[in-house]
């Protein structure tokens, strides 16, 4: 190839580079989100209409797991978070399900559709703010929070087959069981 035709690719390429640098958000932490922070605080109703803090799980490992009733993928995982709950509530695990704010449906037929499959772990419904907050953009997402209250794991969908045994080792992991 002859030199003014390399230089021109490098040159491309060069050019290329640095539009995919500008495009790169400055801060590239800004892409982390909550991972690594304090979880942020919220209040929310639960399906019940009872007022739910997130203060008020200090000191236990949260699975913090953000669905919606149209979302395949969330009705397929929410038998294996009864499991875990069921499983290591007892070393201080708390799995609180969130309907995110999609405006539908509404809270009765939330409730109902969680005492059809026989859901008994906490959900509460949601609004933009704390969507917004949790950087919610798929479903299901799923956070870990560690003891000390800091968001210690992340997970995004739902795969029957692979996903179980990831989140149930993080779980196990952020309790302190392995």
């Amino acid at each position: 190839m002859s030199t003014t035709r390399q230089n021109f690719w490098f040159c491309v390429a060069l050019l290329a580079g640095c539009v995919i640098v500008s495009l790169l958000p400055a801060d590239v932490s800004a892409q982390q989100g909550v991972m690594g922070k304090t979880v942020p605080s919220f209040a929310l109703e639960d399906v019940a209409g009872r007022t739910f803090s997130i203060k008020e799980l200090k000191g236990k490992v949260i699975v913090l797991d953000f669905w919606a009733v149209w979302c395949g993928p969330c009705q397929n995982s929410m038998p294996f978070f009864q499991e875990i709950q069921n499983e290591y509530g007892k070393y201080g695990l708390e799995v609180i399900g969130v309907h995110v704010d999609d405006r539908m449906p509404m809270v009765d037929t939330i409730r109902k559709f969680l005492d059809k499959r026989g859901i008994r772990y906490r959900n509460l419904v949601s609004t933009r703010e704390v969507d917004d907050k949790f950087m919610i953009y798929a479903m299901p997402t799923t956070y870990l929070v560690d003891r000390e209250g800091v968001v210690a794991k992340r997970h995004v969908g739902y795969n029957s087959v692979k996903t179980p045994s990831l989140l149930e080792n993080d779980v196990r992991e952020v309790l302190g069981l392995d």
